[in-house]
């Protein structure tokens, strides 16, 4: 029986595409260089680091810090006006505008049947920057725990991040299930330690469970139930 339920943060509860172009935008009044733009090197930079990150040349407790010196230095800048720009564009967002809509609805609901988690990488802003939209936009109350990658030293897909918060809360790892956007950290992660996976895809058409791989996919966090009732009845035959 599921009893955890854990959630990437990014994409999955709160708008990436948001606060991704309100960081170039601050990024760009820098330089003279328009938004998109500048969006377009924050994403060739990520593209650039993720293999060296994924095969362990960059720590995991400072992929922050070399995100924003790597980010800098495409820009022509210093790091510390890449951070302050990171933390000026959290601090001029509405963090109620980062969460999705359907968000409140399904954490509200399963938060009374289960226990739920955030399990969340970094990149070019810390995991506390993260706990404060979720805490400023009143989603903290819903979360027994908040893991996340920068303050860890581990990062997903690695397993073990995982069953850190399997052992945190005192649930086996057979009775937690992850929801995540991305197919190698979040699923790959959930199901090489265990754990049922939920693949958030916004453009699916409907929702599919396989119930075999212990996975389904879903185009919207509202059909998240009918993934755990599925994933859970198939459990129980």
């Amino acid at each position: 029986m599921i009893k955890l339920i854990s959630f990437d943060a990014w994409n999955t509860i709160l708008r990436l595409d948001m606060i991704m172009r309100a960081i170039a935008e601050k990024l760009g009044e820098q330089i003279g260089l328009g938004r998109e733009s500048v969006l377009e090197i924050m994403i060739g930079v990520y593209r650039e680091l993720k293999p060296r990150w994924a095969s362990g040349l960059i720590e995991d407790s400072m992929i922050v810090e070399v995100a924003q010196r790597a980010l800098a230095e495409k820009l022509y800048l210093t790091r510390d006006v890449v951070s302050k720009a990171v933390i000026d564009a959290f601090r001029t967002m509405d963090p109620l505008e980062l969460v999705y809509h359907d968000a409140w609805s399904t954490l509200e609901d399963l938060s009374r049947e289960f226990k739920l988690a955030v399990v969340s990488n970094v990149f070019y802003w810390p995991g506390s920057l993260t706990r404060s939209v979720i805490e400023e936009a009143g989603l903290s109350r819903f979360f027994k725990a908040q893991l996340y990658a920068d303050e860890l030293g581990i990062s997903k897909p690695d397993r073990r991040i995982f069953l850190r918060l399997c052992s945190m809360l005192g649930i086996s790892n057979e009775a937690a299930a992850h929801v995540g956007d991305e197919l190698i950290e979040d699923i790959g992660g959930a199901i090489s330690s265990g754990m049922r996976a939920i693949l958030i895809k916004r453009d699916a058409e409907k929702p599919l469970v396989i119930k075999e791989l212990g996975l389904a996919i879903i185009p919207r966090l509202s059909d998240l139930r009918h993934a755990l009732n599925e994933l859970q009845r198939h459990a129980e035959t």
